[in-house]
């Protein structure tokens, strides 16, 4: 499986061999594409970003990749998410009632979207009209969401997303261009925190992908998110090429750190009341940026770290340039999805 991820202005792709709990490095590579190719209904220069993905396979390092099979991510910035409750339905009637509760809760035509869904495994259960359970009491928040009666009787929290059917249509699309077989399609932060994010662990953290165009902001419980967000700074704002450390680096964050705040609220407080973020992990481009771990944690209070997507990959000795090593979180995470 080769991992691929589109993003502002570059195309990441990395293929993967499974050894036994670890990984070993096949290929990968990093190239240019127009910038701003995604919009929420396709994918814009679909000829030009084909051409490229296939000349990347070819050119990838320590070894080209020869698999067909690829794994798309969605940014956040294209998807709609939530976290909710729904009663305790089998699996093929909450794919029948979901997409009209979506509807409701995001205003959207469901017969334009996919939708799919992931039942929170937890006791992470969602404070919405169907249950009276407050964050202060703990009596409420020490069962499973199976275990609690709403009004209709025993509720499972979801975890939703939907996305424009026109839009999966513009990824097979590409797909087929580059002679490649699309065999399925993540959200991007799902793969980033497969990456980097032990599987049983179940510790709540903060996910920051810091990217060119946009910075996406979640929570992730283990490697389940309950929360996707986007902030509209990217670090395209402080430069094109970042060497050195940035003067004023805490009020240029501003808009990231207010989104911060109010993602952690809303989970600590309606998502998953009794839990609390430990953690905050950095990825994408701006974790290259001087002490910017350090300014995260300064600000937010929480233990931050850089991503490191290459902790459980063996790279053959193949060098990974220092600027990519905590970037390419995305495509390596997209990589493992076939192991998952």
């Amino acid at each position: 499986m080769v991992g691929i991820d589109i993003g502002h202005e570059t195309v990441k792709i990395a293929s993967l061999e499974h050894l036994g709990k670890r990984f070993r490095l096949q290929g990968m590579h990093l190239a240019n594409i127009p910038p701003g190719s995604w919009k929420v209904d396709k994918i814009d220069n679909i000829d030009e970003i084909a051409k490229t993905v296939s000349e990347a396979l070819r050119i990838a390092k320590p070894q080209a990749i020869t698999t067909r099979k690829a794994m798309f991510a969605l940014p956040e910035s294209v998807i709609f998410s939530a976290t909710l409750t729904m009663p305790d339905l089998s699996d093929s009637e909450l794919e029948k009632a979901l997409p009209f509760e979506l509807a409701e809760r995001l205003s959207i035509k469901p017969e334009d979207y996919h939708i799919d869904y992931e039942r929170i495994s937890s006791k992470c259960l969602p404070i919405n009209q169907s249950t009276e359970t407050k964050p202060t009491d703990k009596s409420k928040t020490d069962k499973t969401p199976e275990d609690e009666k709403g009004p209709g009787g025993p509720v499972v929290a979801l975890f939703a997303v939907a996305t424009k059917k026109s839009l999966v249509q513009s990824l097979a699309e590409l797909c087929a261009k580059a002679h490649l077989e699309l065999s399925g399609i993540d959200i991007k932060p799902g793969a980033i925190i497969r990456s980097v994010i032990p599987t049983h662990d179940q510790k709540a953290r903060i996910v920051v992908d810091m990217g060119v165009g946009g910075t996406g902001a979640s929570v992730a419980e283990g490697q389940s998110l309950r929360v996707t967000s986007t902030v509209p700074w990217g670090t395209h704002t402080i430069g094109q090429t970042i060497t050195g450390p940035v003067p004023d680096l805490r009020s240029r964050l501003t808009p990231v750190f207010d989104e911060l705040v109010h993602i952690t609220k809303f989970f600590e407080n309606r998502v998953c009341p009794g839990f609390k973020v430990e953690q905050l992990i950095i990825s994408g481009t701006g974790a290259g940026i001087p002490n910017v771990a350090e300014v995260f944690q300064k600000e937010t209070g929480l233990p931050s770290t850089l991503a490191e997507p290459f902790k459980n990959v063996d790279t053959h000795h193949f060098p990974i340039p220092v600027e990519l090593t905590h970037t390419f979180a995305d495509a390596i995470g997209l990589a493992m999805r076939q192991y998952d």
